[in-house]
């Protein structure tokens, strides 16, 4: 399905209630909460629909592995991975001396992020909504003592987004405030992450089966990194966008680009935006950002005008600004010699390290098997010089690869990173080719991430030495954008943050942003269910001080 029967001059002659601009987990919550409320809701994605129904859509396996044979021409991939839900945008990372650019692995299509997400729903810490506290030396860092907002506030909504989401798992022994949330139980840990839990057991730490958004349908592999073929993953597409499509009157524009926003000093008139060959001026009495921590405070960023010289909403200078990305690093384990793990197997949380010493570190997951993550087909099957010279000596290189990197458990260790000014993400100078946007990304290590990271490290490898263990890719790589947020940062105060705490912009009436764009620290867990959480909030909040009669 995909937007219907509505097209494009059609969305522009209905003054809607609320355009909803990215529909991942911030926008497809907000908008379904909104259109079963009864308003006029339309989403516009830049990426294609993959709801069900929708022909051509790749599911059940990343597109590098789907259709290998895309990846002859640039075309063909583009086109297979924006099948696949995948964004086609490039990064230009402009850290180092030289510009590196690359495709980011994140979503982009109905659902967003959320469509690929490995389903791990998990409820911030009560402490980490008042993050400085827990940091001995943040530093020149912009981290607040508090969030606008505080558990008990979120938890009502946190309980309403797991509720929508279908929200399974176990209690996380270390969290007090996590007995009484009372999740339906996952299924036992599996043959593949038993061994592992026993040995977290064995050594007094608190393994716990991760809270997870899925329906465990039979056969269900708990997939990641690519769409559900099974209809068991929920997310925002299958859970936001379809019910308020298909039951409460939304609709949907997929494969249109809001390129700017037309405000005056108060208001936004237009959202200008492009779907295909077709330039378009879309109204609404109420415009909120959901395209995420990247391409949101790029769109606020190219909305200059007059009245806005610096960008939209840009009076504090913050937009952009204050980028997070957590630092995940990949390490594979084999709990045995020789043992072959091949399905995804994401289960095991670890927060043992979280409050550790003093000092605030992550979290530790298992996330699925080597094979399907990280495989050598991924790496062979993609455009460029390099995966030719891939293909030509894989027959060569295959066994060993399959012999020394295959068959283990990857885990990862994920560490809260902290704002920074100089942290940012900008409008590129150069545009990509074929249409795909290009944005400009600036991200270093300050020194209290790299002591923290280099103690967390050495502490989970050291649980881990009776295991032969190997890592894969380390949390320094900025190619490494699993968490993006922070860029439109909420607070009380208009002179350092964007947004205020119902996250309407400070200075813009009737603008708001949703995505992981308003967080104003990291925390160390998966954002999702915040997000979703956040903007069920929101979306009440909009209802009734916009609409209410």
């Amino acid at each position: 399905m995909a937007d219907g029967d509505l097209s494009p001059r059609e969305a522009e002659r209905v003054l809607w209630d609320v355009i909803v601009v990215g529909t991942g987990m911030g926008g497809g919550m907000l908008g379904y909460s909104l259109a079963r409320a009864g308003r006029r809701v339309l989403f516009v994605e830049k990426g294609r629909s993959t709801l069900p129904g929708t022909p051509g859509t790749i599911r059940s396996a990343i597109p590098e592995l789907a259709e290998p044979l895309a990846a002859r021409s640039a075309e063909t991939y583009f086109d297979a991975l924006a099948r696949a839900g995948r964004s086609t945008d490039e990064i230009e990372d402009i850290s180092g001396r030289v510009p590196k650019r690359f495709v980011p692995y994140i979503g982009a299509g109905t659902g967003g992020s959320s469509a690929l997400y490995g389903m791990v729903c998990e409820r911030f810490f009560v402490q980490d909504f008042t993050p400085r506290q827990n940091f001995r030396n943040p530093g020149d860092s912009t981290v607040p003592e508090a969030w606008p907002v505080t558990y008990d506030e979120m938890s009502p909504w946190y309980a309403e987004a797991e509720k929508r989401l279908g929200v399974r798992g176990a209690p996380d022994p270390l969290r007090p405030e996590a007995a009484h949330v009372n999740l339906p139980a996952a299924p036992p840990f599996s043959a593949d992450n038993q061994p592992l839990v026993d040995h977290l057991t064995r050594r007094g730490l608190h393994p716990y089966h991760l809270p997870m958004a899925c329906d465990y349908t039979d056969g269900c592999p708990t997939c990641q990194a690519h769409l559900c073929a099974r209809s068991c993953k929920n997310d925002a597409g299958r859970n936001g966008v379809l019910p308020a499509v298909t039951e409460h009157g939304a609709r949907l524009l997929d494969e249109c680009r809001v390129l700017r926003l037309e405000a005056d000093s108060t208001h936004v008139h237009q959202v200008i935006a492009q779907r295909h060959s077709d330039m378009l001026a879309l109204k609404a009495k109420v415009v909120v950002l959901a395209a995420g921590a990247l391409a949101t405070p790029v769109l606020l960023l190219n909305s200059r005008s007059g009245q806005w010289p610096r960008g939209l909403a840009n009076g504090s200078d913050l937009v952009g600004r204050n980028l997070m990305r957590h630092l995940m690093d990949w390490i594979e384990l084999w709990t045995e010699p020789g043992c072959q793990i091949t399905s995804e197997n994401k289960e095991i949380g670890l927060n043992d390290f979280y409050f550790w010493d003093g000092q605030k570190y992550g979290t530790l997951q298992s996330a699925g098997a080597m094979a399907n993550l990280a495989s050598m087909d991924m790496f062979t099957n993609q455009p460029g010089w390099q995966s030719k010279v891939l293909r030509m000596i894989s027959p060569a290189v295959r066994p060993i690869y399959d012999r020394f990197f295959n068959g283990g458990l990857v885990l990862a260790p994920m560490l809260e990173d902290l704002p920074y000014l100089d942290n940012r993400v900008l409008p590129s100078e150069n545009p990509a080719a074929d249409n795909r946007q290009r944005v400009r990304l600036q991200y270093r290590l300050h020194a209290n991430e790299v002591e923290r990271r280099g103690m967390f490290i050495r502490q989970i490898k050291e649980v881990l030495k009776p295991f032969r263990t190997l890592t894969l890719r380390t949390g320094a790589n900025n190619s490494t954008l699993g968490h993006v947020c922070g860029t439109c940062r909420f607070g009380d105060d208009p002179k350092t943050s964007v947004l205020d705490p119902h996250n309407r912009a400070h200075e813009v009436d009737n603008l708001y942003v949703v995505d992981a764009s308003f967080f104003p620290s990291s925390a160390g867990l998966n954002p999702s269910l915040t997000v979703a959480a956040n903007a069920l909030r929101v979306a009440a909040h909009i209802n009734q001080a916009h609409f209410a009669s």
